[in-house]
């Protein structure tokens, strides 16, 4: 086999500065995003997007969401009260009740009046937690029950007519819907219980919120608890905030592009297999933004990014133009001196 000599291409200025314009609009785009979630008032969280995933990798990433369908939120158990007397509670809650109000009392020093009106306020909480897990039993078993027959149905029913995607679709969300309603009110306890303490310690503490984490725990938070995300789901959403807003700041100074290309790269496969614009895939992909078949607007920019990851468009107007001749160059000549073409 004779030998095959590779060529360099050489674009031109007009052809260069496109390049860097594309890299910085992109770069652009996904800061902004990842800047845009940061807003307290936009209340990002990958939950929305990643649970209403479709097509065949949607259960991988169901997979990702801890609880998504609350029945682990919702399991009712038996539990003493002080007098011995046995009553039913939302257990998941109960539990992260108890670690927030221990906690709570090591945290604050209260005096004897202080501690007196804590106690009373989470008696009164835990005794509402406790009847209303009483009065809702019925209803939630009976829940729990229609939701596998469900599942059971699912698994064993292969039609995937466009009728029988739209009946399991729509008898998804409303299983979910329903399951929503009762967390959103437990969560409202939660909230509130939280505000309550608080405003004992300080009037201006009322109106905390968040800090009493019920959402089920498992995977990698167990056995490398972080003290910064107590929670998967929180770790989650930093992860695609902070992911969005470095590939975008790397891009827009042209810093480690290629990385930041090839991260982007992956983040928009998931967001392509998420979205799945194939069409007969209920639910279809809204109009507002376009009409799709395979290829969407994600797909176009996927291949931008792959495009730029693949040339050195950071050395051009961008700070890898530093790191290449002030490092780089003579890294690549000492441990590949074959690739002098890399130039």
């Amino acid at each position: 086999m004779s030998n095959i000599k590779y060529s360099s291409f050489r674009f031109g200025f007009i052809a260069l500065v496109l390049i860097v314009l594309l890299r910085i609009a992109i770069g652009w785009h996904f800061f902004y995003e990842g800047l845009h979630k940061f807003d307290p008032a936009e209340g990002f969280s990958a939950k929305g997007f990643l649970g209403i995933a479709k097509g065949p990798t949607a259960e991988l990433y169901y997979g990702m969401l801890p609880d998504l369908d609350g029945l682990q939120r919702l399991e009712i158990a038996s539990v003493k009260d002080a007098k011995g007397k046995e009553q039913k509670t939302f257990i998941a809650y109960e539990n992260a009740w108890n670690k927030f109000y221990d906690q709570f009392l090591k945290k604050h020093e209260l005096n004897e009046k202080q501690q007196k009106d804590v106690a009373d306020i989470f008696s009164r909480y835990l005794e509402s937690l406790r009847n209303g897990a009483s009065d809702v039993e019925k209803d939630i078993n009976a829940f729990r029950e229609s939701k596998e027959r469900y599942e059971e149905t699912k698994q064993t029913l292969r039609n995937d007519t466009a009728f029988e995607q739209k009946r399991r679709w729509d008898d998804m969300m409303k299983y979910r819907g329903e399951a929503g309603t009762w967390i959103a009110m437990l969560d409202g306890m939660s909230d509130g219980l939280q505000s309550d303490l608080a405003r004992i310690v300080s009037p201006q503490l009322a109106g905390e919120s968040g800090k009493i984490i019920t959402e089920p725990e498992r995977g990698y938070l167990k056995f490398f608890p972080n003290p910064c995300v107590q929670r998967q789901m929180r770790a989650l959403d930093l992860a695609v905030m902070y992911g969005l807003s470095a590939i975008g700041l790397c891009m827009i100074l042209g810093i480690c592009n290629r990385l930041a290309c090839l991260g982007g790269a992956v983040f928009l496969v998931n967001v392509i297999l998420t979205s799945y614009p194939v069409p007969g895939v209920y639910p279809p992909l809204p109009t507002a933004v376009g009409n799709f078949m395979f290829i969407s607007k994600d797909t176009v920019e996927l291949l931008a990014m792959l495009f730029l990851a693949s040339i050195p468009a950071g050395r051009w107007a961008g700070l890898d133009y530093f790191l290449w001749h002030y490092g780089g160059k003579q890294l690549v000549k000492k441990f590949c001196p074959c690739c002098t073409e890399c130039e």
